[in-house]
């Protein structure tokens, strides 16, 4: 049985990799609040035993048996999120700190109860896909908002889930799952972005426009 601190890891580099991040050690360090020092130590470990690839200064991948492990522990977070949200209606900006507690402490059934509770829901509050029980994941082709350009239209799909200020923000926004985005102008040099965001006029910066995952095939 791993322990709680060695499937945040695997959880937080399959995160960084479905972020589109390189998983390099001051990134998986920074996501876990951790020293650079303590990280690479922790990957040597889930090294040896063949949950990651790991090189200095290459980063560190999951195989294929780190994957499986990582997905069971997203699978757990994301339908504590889903559940939290759904039925006990906390705020999608507090649910992530919560459903981490929750993901080590709850035992498996009680996990399975809210997905059959809760009607087997694709997606986290935050839009990312729930692995099934069996580790399989919807492949969904996202990018982020802030590569689209002014005339584009295109589908929130998810957000980043970890800045509980930045989702306060988004849902302010409207910038949600589902809600549908239009670029009306942008400019060189980081500034604003213009948006129509179902149909009330928006302007949001970078930084926010980073942490926004559109539909890739959206028009």
């Amino acid at each position: 049985m791993l322990s709680q601190s060695k499937e945040d890891y695997l959880a937080a580099i399959y995160r960084t990799q479905q972020d589109g991040e390189k998983g390099s050690t001051g990134a998986i360090a920074a996501r876990l609040g951790v020293s650079a020092a303590s990280a690479t130590a922790m990957f040597q470990r889930l090294a040896a035993e063949g949950l990651v690839e790991y090189r200095e200064y290459a980063g560190v991948t999951l195989t294929p048996e780190g994957e499986r492990l990582a997905l069971d522990v997203i699978r757990r977070h994301r339908l504590a999120e889903r559940f939290l949200t759904d039925v006990l209606e906390i705020p999608w900006d507090r649910v992530d700190a919560m459903a981490h507690r929750m993901e080590h402490a709850l035992p498996k059934e009680v996990i399975e109860g809210f997905d059959r509770l809760l009607g087997g829901p694709s997606t986290c509050p935050h839009g990312y896909p729930i692995p099934t029980p069996d580790g399989r994941v919807a492949d969904v082709s996202v990018r982020p908002l802030v590569e689209m350009q002014a005339g584009e239209a295109a589908s929130v799909v998810r957000v980043r889930e970890d800045d509980p200020e930045l989702l306060r923000y988004l849902r302010e926004c409207g910038l949600v799952p589902g809600a549908r985005v239009e670029v009306t102008a942008t400019r060189p040099f980081q500034e604003p972005i213009h948006l129509k965001v179902d149909g009330a006029e928006r302007i949001v910066g970078h930084q926010v426009a980073q942490a926004v995952y559109v539909g890739a095939g959206s028009a």
